[in-house]
């Protein structure tokens, strides 16, 4: 009995170790033709090397040791690289389901990268055509990536970029993404230096591979995707350069596209901006070491005029005060007032309130200091204006001076014709010298 058992025991053993040896066999024979297969999808041009390959369960995937790709410029290397059986039977393109890599580099003219570990799901290779003029009939695009430990270098920006995870969905040509990041950072050295910081970044319905083709081809950006809807959100965003510049617990923009209109609402919360920062070098002189704040932005932008309305943009400051503007612009370049490609848009109408924190005694004093007088000797000669004004507004507005925590200031601006944003500016700053200019702008001012 026991003699029956020892032979059936080793028969089953052997019928096994046959069995193995033809199934290793078979999956190496399988492995082979699959790697001669993904080489011939890659085209004449590309190297391909490494320095063992071990085939997966029933060759339906291959893991490679010392990889190294090339083509043209591009070089990849990785330690480790797995992937499923290429797929080309339903069209030209080729197909992989599933593509990992261990200490991933990549370096071409356009930068470099590496990667801790990356995987990828639902990849399609670009094809290539034999006339190098001709349009590629399919770019590269990803279902699924995920990664660790990135650091990058982007030559088009002269910057480097680091994240410790990463996740992407939908990159491909025309494609809106969704993007997730943690402990982001980008920085350049060259002049002005920047340091770019956030903890994590969120960005949906963006074309990321034609914002990539962008950056690293100097082609304009102009995806030109399903999507309607865009949404970033930015958690602990900081920018510091020689010195601390800015710093935002959130930054949230949500935004429409339709074919007639372009809306946009955005917000950016405890928002902080150092002196350092262009336009705010007047902080000092008026006792403030930064500014602290909130701003809403909510415009509507339309494209086949260029016309721009503003809904609000308010700017809120617990030791400063709180302006909302709102608005019709025409000349718009974008749906975003706080683009500057907006710098030459032209006002139709635009109205300002203010309700003042604590700036504008601020600024009487340093401007009383200016001239040489007592704050207090200052503010009675602007309250003596008031008296004396024969413009109604100018008489509205001294009486406010006089006492800007009591009421609110209404600012009223519609020129006879549509006025640049940048003269409507430098006009209210000559008011004072020249009060005629009031009627140029159709400046209306009220305190309530």
């Amino acid at each position: 009995m026991k003699k029956n058992v020892l032979v059936t025991v080793s028969g089953i053993a052997i019928l096994g170790g046959i069995a193995w040896f033809g199934a290793h066999h078979a999956e190496r024979v399988m492995v082979d033709k699959g790697i001669e297969r993904f080489k011939q999808a890659l085209g004449p041009d590309v190297s391909f090397t490494y320095t063992r390959a071990k085939p997966g369960l029933l060759g339906r995937s291959v893991r490679f040791y010392g990889l190294v790709f090339r083509q043209g410029p591009e070089t990849m290397t990785a330690d480790e690289a797995e992937l499923s059986k290429p797929d080309t039977q339903d069209s030209d393109v080729t197909r992989i389901h599933h593509l990992s890599f261990r200490n991933f580099q990549l370096a071409d003219p356009a930068g470099s990268l590496h990667l801790a570990t990356v995987e990828m799901d639902d990849l399609a290779l670009p094809t290539r055509t034999e006339d190098p003029a001709a349009p590629t009939m399919q770019s590269l695009s990803i279902g699924h990536v995920q990664a660790t430990g990135l650091h990058g270098f982007a030559s088009a920006l002269q910057s480097d970029i680091a994240a410790d995870t990463a996740a992407m969905d939908n990159f491909g040509a025309n494609e809106a993404s969704h993007l997730q990041a943690r402990k982001v950072s980008l920085s350049t050295d060259v002049a002005p230096p920047r340091h770019v910081h956030a903890d994590s970044i969120v960005v949906d319905g963006v074309a990321l591979a034609d914002l990539y083709t962008s950056l690293t081809t100097g082609a304009p950006y102009s995806a030109h995707i399903s999507s309607t809807t865009r949404d970033i959100t930015i958690d602990r965003l900081s920018m510091d350069g020689t010195s601390p510049l800015m710093r935002a617990k959130r930054v949230l923009s949500h935004a429409t596209h339709t074919d007639a209109t372009e809306q946009e609402v955005s917000s950016i919360q405890e928002l902080e901006l150092r002196p350092d920062v262009p336009n705010m070098g007047w902080l000092p002189s008026l006792g403030y070491d930064h500014f602290v704040g909130n701003v809403v932005l909510n415009d509507t932008y339309t494209p086949k005029t260029g016309t721009l309305h503003v809904e609000t943009l308010s700017i809120d400051s617990a030791n400063m005060g709180r302006l909302h503007i709102n608005g019709e612009f025409t000349q718009a370049a974008s749906a975003s007032m706080l683009n500057g490609n907006n710098a030459d848009m032209q006002v139709t109408s635009m109205t300002m309130t203010y309700i003042d924190h604590g700036l504008v005694p601020r600024a009487l004093g340093a401007i009383a200091a200016a001239r040489g007088l007592p704050p207090q000797a200052f503010v009675a000669f602007v309250q003596s204006q008031s008296a004396t004004a024969q413009n109604p507004a100018y008489a509205g507005f001294f009486r406010w001076l006089g006492n800007p925590g009591k009421q609110t200031l209404s600012i009223g601006i519609k020129p006879d014709q549509p006025m640049p944003l940048m003269q409507v500016v430098a006009t209210l700053g000559n008011l004072a010298s020249m009060p005629e200019l009031a009627k140029q702008i159709g400046l209306s001012v009220q305190a309530h």
